[in-house]
């Protein structure tokens, strides 16, 4: 598998229609875990990511995963959004240069983005947070260590992030509004271990195939 610049774009693409598309369904969790403005912070965000890839001109994955997190950062104020913005931000540093990576490249570029979310947002998994969608997801990938392995090992991440966003309905929430609630919690589907599936989804569908 050899994606370029250009398959990037279809990524975004795919990321921001699925979080246009699961919207409401983010409202909905964020009202009961936090202030509801989940999906209208994200959608602004990938809308305005999407429309600005659509005019870059530049061939340089790690260029173009970096414009994406600054522009994310002006549109998607939110906390999540300002960690997905500094996740996109840094997955281009650690990608600048190359104008063409390997499907086996793509677990460290989704290693650098859950390392800055993890710095940034002082959180691990485990701790009912976007990571509990995400960092399965990684794993899977990480131990891909072929292309003839990557597009089964996509389809693996799909399940697993799934898998992950659903089992933080038990964890004590740490961090954001949702902890303030304590025990209570616990009954709550975190939107960001959501947010994180919803992403790999979207991941596998475009580059599985």
């Amino acid at each position: 598998m050899q994606l370029t610049a250009n398959d990037f774009v279809r990524l975004f693409q795919a990321w921001t229609e699925i979080i246009n598309n699961n919207k409401d369904y983010l409202i909905k969790l964020d009202a009961i875990a936090g202030d509801g403005d989940l999906g209208l912070a994200l959608t602004d965000g990938f809308n305005a990511v999407m429309a600005s890839l659509e005019k870059a001109e530049t061939d340089d994955i790690g260029m173009l995963f970096f414009q994406a997190g600054k522009t994310m950062s002006v549109y998607a104020p939110s906390s999540l959004g300002t960690l997905i913005a500094f996740g996109l931000m840094d997955a281009g540093k650690s990608m600048k240069g190359n104008k063409v990576i390997s499907g086996c490249d793509l677990s460290v570029l989704l290693e650098e983005f859950e390392s800055a979310i993890m710095k940034r947002g002082k959180a691990k998994p485990g701790e009912k947070t976007f990571l509990d969608g995400f960092d399965p997801a990684v794993c899977v990938l990480k131990a891909a260590t072929s292309e003839d392995e990557i597009p089964a090992a996509l389809r693996s991440a799909a399940m697993e992030a799934h898998h992950g966003a659903m089992s933080t309905v038990g964890m004590l929430a740490k961090y954001g509004r949702i902890a303030v609630r304590g025990e209570d919690s616990r009954q709550i589907l975190d939107p960001g271990a959501v947010v994180a599936s919803l992403m790999i989804t979207a991941l596998a569908e475009t580059f599985a195939h």
